[in-house]
């Protein structure tokens, strides 16, 4: 296995014991979803659900995580694939909050160890300052990581793709802790098909109008999820365009469109289905000649209304696969916070994916 040695800077911290940092910008250390590395020389920051940084590492009996972000972000700590603990980020900027992600490790063995963005964008801004390493582990190394394929998916949706309050049973209230990506459809397409995934993702948010809005057509100032996609950082930084060259899927997932018609007065329908293709169309021009297989799904938590309707129609122009997901939750156990996608209604859904995925990808 090849490994890297890697470039130390040494801190002082509490007491005067001495750790070692490694850098954001450290080669070894792999970064999943849309990161924003030129804003500071000091950290790399990102908003999407799912955003994950990833580190091959061996020598090691523990290692912290230097983080802070613009509101409460919750975070899955995976170990060698199983899920190890959970983390609540709360300081904000200059603040840095350090944070034990691994202990009791082996420093003779070798870790993959991976960190997650359970919480969506409209949480804000996390900056990512490094790991700290303690200086009894100064031998320690990190190796080059590589995914177990090439296969990449980006998600476009809403409060489902986000996981809202797949964490609770109804009646609940939605609260951060409830929400988690990492166990919603998306992140069980992607980890079953063996993939990365980009979550460009937002609760409320429709095609043209917003959950709440009292107008059939949301004003400027309450921006749809066309709006917010160009950006990294869609609450903090109006300037991080992302570059979609960074990441190609090989599959693009769009489960969009419930908002604009769950409350009166609806968008025109003409105008919400131009207003839909033309955001389709606006996403993968940035492909160039590599254009995703297109997959549009429709059904859950969507009532007597033309929005799947519509929404097959678009993808009738896209030459798209469509997949209807009606009566997804038919029993309690399916309905989390707000009537949301449990965990288990969100495995259901995948289930369904899954293999007309498979066959259109025409993978194994």
């Amino acid at each position: 296995m090849i490994y890297k040695l890697i470039i130390l800077i040494i801190v002082i911290i509490i007491n005067g014991s001495i750790s070692m940092m490694v850098l954001p910008s450290d080669i070894n250390i792999h970064y999943v979803g849309r990161i924003e590395k030129t804003q500071s020389n000091d950290y790399y920051s990102f908003s999407w659900s799912g955003c994950q940084i990833i580190v091959n590492i061996t020598g090691v009996t523990e290692i912290k995580a230097i983080l802070n972000s613009e509101k409460p972000n919750w975070f899955d700590v995976f170990i060698n694939g199983q899920l190890n603990n959970i983390f609540n980020v709360t300081l904000s900027t200059p603040q840095q909050q350090i944070i034990t992600i691994a202990n009791n490790l082996n420093s003779n063995d070798h870790y993959e160890i991976k960190i997650s963005k359970r919480t969506e964008a409209e949480f804000g801004q996390v900056n990512f300052y490094g790991f700290q390493i303690d200086d009894n582990d100064e031998n320690f190394k990190l190796f080059t990581y590589k995914p177990l394929t090439n296969r990449k998916f980006e998600f476009i949706g809403d409060s489902i793709a986000t996981g809202y309050g797949d964490m609770g049973k109804a009646p609940c209230a939605f609260t951060e802790s409830t929400e988690n990506v990492d166990v919603s459809f998306v992140s069980d397409i992607t980890n079953q098909l063996f993939g990365e995934m980009s979550v460009i993702a937002w609760e409320g948010k429709g095609v043209v109008k917003n959950y709440g809005s009292p107008t059939p057509i949301s004003n400027p100032n309450d921006p749809t999820l066309p709006d917010l996609y160009p950006y990294i950082l869609p609450l903090s930084d109006n300037s991080s365009f992302w570059n979609a060259s960074q990441f190609v899927p090989d599959v693009l997932i769009i489960n969009l469109g419930s908002n604009d018609y769950t409350d009166l007065p609806y968008p025109p329908d003409d105008y919400f289905q131009v207003k839909f293709i033309e955001f389709v169309k606006s996403i993968i021009i940035n492909y160039n000649n590599q254009i995703p297989k297109i997959f549009f799904i429709c059904g859950v938590m969507v009532n007597e209304h033309p929005c799947c309707t519509i929404t097959e129609a678009v993808s009738n122009v896209f030459n798209a696969t469509y997949i209807d997901m009606p009566n997804i939750q038919n029993s309690s156990d399916d309905f989390g916070c707000y009537g949301h996608p449990t965990i288990i209604a969100h495995a259901h859904i995948a289930s369904i994916a899954i293999p007309i995925i498979k066959q259109v990808m025409n993978w194994k």
